[in-house]
């Protein structure tokens, strides 16, 4: 037997086309559900779910007709702005307790989405699940280490993110010379890098080493199967824009997309990519 029809819930980013490819280039049976409102230039030629927020039932029964058994989610998804007037009897019925966890922390929100796919039968599985090369080996990737600075502000920035976990708040920080810049909230890790890029040199001292590290990593207890802290190749370019001097991941709980990619560009710009254990 192959394996089981795959629904791609695709956002933005290029982990859904991966993913759709991947499946296509496997011969493995896939549908990408693109909902309204969300821009995917690369779905022709993709067997494609039209979906629309305050109409799930709609949904449901496609993915039940087309054998979809397993859900993927994937990709950057904003909050929706739901009109209660164009419900169908589905979001009718699970409005008393979805609304209430939009409100929320995003993964509050993930887990009760999660579950309303759950309770109609599909199974949830991780992007790593599919594409195993999204997670990267521990250590340093690039040819440019870490100096001791950096790995001061890496172990900081690691507590930080530990401590602000129960929060549901963010999955990255910055930190330079001890000092936390900033830390991921809604607006996600391309804003964070984009406000330290315009506010770093206020606060740091040119006799200092160090001249920042991004670091990303899972809430604790984080559903994997959910929402992944990821960085892409457009992440190494911003880190290098905002004059850091590199990206510190924890193993097993960051996505790499293009890895081969992000590793080039890092080592061209002079920047490091380090990948270390939790606890560390």
């Amino acid at each position: 037997m192959g394996l089981p029809n795959l629904a791609i819930v695709a956002g933005s980013g290029s982990l859904p086309q991966q993913l759709a490819e991947h499946c296509q280039s496997n011969g493995r049976g896939y549908h990408v559900i693109h909902f309204e409102g969300i821009e995917l230039d690369w779905v022709a030629g993709h067997p494609v779910i039209p979906a629309r927020f305050e109409k799930p039932g709609k949904m449901f029964k496609a993915l039940q007709y087309l054998n979809c058994t397993q859900v993927v989610f994937a990709g950057g998804m904003k909050r929706p702005k739901l009109n209660p007037l164009k419900f169908d009897l589905k979001l009718m019925k699970l409005a008393p307790t979805l609304l209430p966890s939009l409100k929320n922390g995003d993964d509050s929100a993930l887990r009760m989405i999660a579950k309303i796919f759950e309770n109609e039968g599909l199974e949830i599985i991780a992007a790593h699940e599919i594409i195993e090369e999204l997670f990267v080996t521990t250590g340093t990737n690039t040819s440019i280490k870490p100096n001791d600075a950096d790995l001061s502000d890496i172990k900081r920035g690691l507590e930080i993110l530990d401590s602000i976990s129960s929060a549901d708040i963010g999955q990255a920080c910055i930190v330079a010379q001890g000092l936390c810049l900033g830390v991921e909230t809604i607006q996600g890790s391309d804003a964070l890098l984009t406000f330290v890029s315009t506010t770093k040199q206020r606060f740091l001292d040119s006799k200092i080493d160090g001249r920042g590290v991004i670091i990303k990593a899972p809430k604790r207890g984080q559903d994997q199967r959910l929402d992944m802290p990821t960085i892409g190749p457009n992440t190494v370019q911003m880190v290098y824009d905002a004059g850091l001097a590199g990206i510190a991941l924890t193993a097993n709980g960051v996505q790499v997309l293009d890895h081969q990619d992000c590793i080039k560009l890092a080592n061209s710009l002079g920047i490091f990519i380090t990948v270390v254990e939790n606890n560390e």
